[in-house]
């Protein structure tokens, strides 16, 4: 019996194979045969095949063993694939996500968000993001760009946020669970600026204080000169589904102008939450 998650007893699928290779040699010459196997990996993962061995890969694209290890672990360093520790299986990581999201449901998700963040940019004359979490990692998925001066590097929607450097990952983090919480703060975090929150001590303060307040703040901790706050947006059930974000050049992002920016986005957040079915409970 194959173990990946969904596949049907005895030999797992086979797709193209060396047959694959041959009549991609004969339509194109200048196909490159790595790559070509790394696309087949990739093109392994469907909604009835989710999860994959390596030894499954490999009998399935007929390749090696050795061969499809290091196709995986090529996938993994790029976070196209995640492997899962307890099972050694894969599946597909943010980065591959990111380049489907929009055939992936989470077209849904921003389309019915696209007025909390035009309500949010309108009021604020400043850059709105929407983002989601997939595998860790806060994956931008739409922007709203501010037509006053701002000349930060432009964030492609799709790109990988993966740090807590920023709100969107500061907002993930914190409503975590306490054992993930802890872990996150203990894992190694890169200094990206002289304010980047590095220490785990200071790290949990400052996810102490996210879930306190309900807004998380980017104070040039990713790069110098921008700063951010965000807010939670959380689904009928209350979880945290997703993140709204504005971004403003630090002259823009005074203490009062920060506090303004905090309570709109809380605002777009919550009116978003709201249109999700989510109901504030009383304690």
């Amino acid at each position: 019996m194959s173990d990946a998650v969904g596949q049907p007893k005895g030999r797992p699928r086979r797709v193209e194979g060396a047959e694959g290779d041959r009549r991609a040699e004969a339509a194109e010459p200048f196909v490159v045969q790595a790559l070509w196997k790394g696309l087949q990996v990739l093109g392994l993962f469907d909604a009835d095949h989710p999860e994959w061995a390596v030894g499954d890969i490999a009998v399935a694209i007929g390749i090696p063993k050795a061969t499809a290890y290091r196709l995986v672990r090529t996938f993994e360093a790029g976070s196209f694939l995640v492997v899962d520790s307890a099972s050694s299986r894969y599946h597909l990581g943010p980065a591959a996500v990111a380049l489907t999201y929009l055939s992936r449901g989470y077209s849904e998700l921003a389309r019915v968000a696209r007025p909390f963040l035009q309500g949010l940019a309108t009021t604020s004359g400043e850059t709105v993001n929407l983002a989601i979490e997939i595998d860790g990692q806060a994956v931008l998925v739409d922007e709203i760009r501010t037509e006053r001066p701002f000349t930060s590097p432009r964030i492609p929607v799709g790109r990988i946020i993966g740090d807590t450097a920023n709100s969107n990952g500061k907002i993930f983090a914190a409503f975590k669970s306490d054992e993930q919480i802890a872990r996150i703060a203990l894992a190694a975090h890169e200094k990206l600026t002289p304010r980047t929150i590095v220490a785990p001590e200071a790290l949990l303060r400052e996810f102490q204080r996210v879930r306190e307040e309900g807004v998380a703040f980017d104070l040039e901790e990713r790069s110098m000169g921008v700063c951010a706050v965000g807010a939670p947006v959380r689904d009928q059930e209350g979880m945290v589904v997703a993140t709204i974000s504005l971004v403003a050049p630090t002259g823009r992002f005074a203490s009062e102008q920060a506090e303004a920016h905090a309570e709109a986005v809380r605002e777009a957040a919550a009116g978003l939450s709201a249109f999700l079915g989510y109901s504030a409970r009383v304690e």
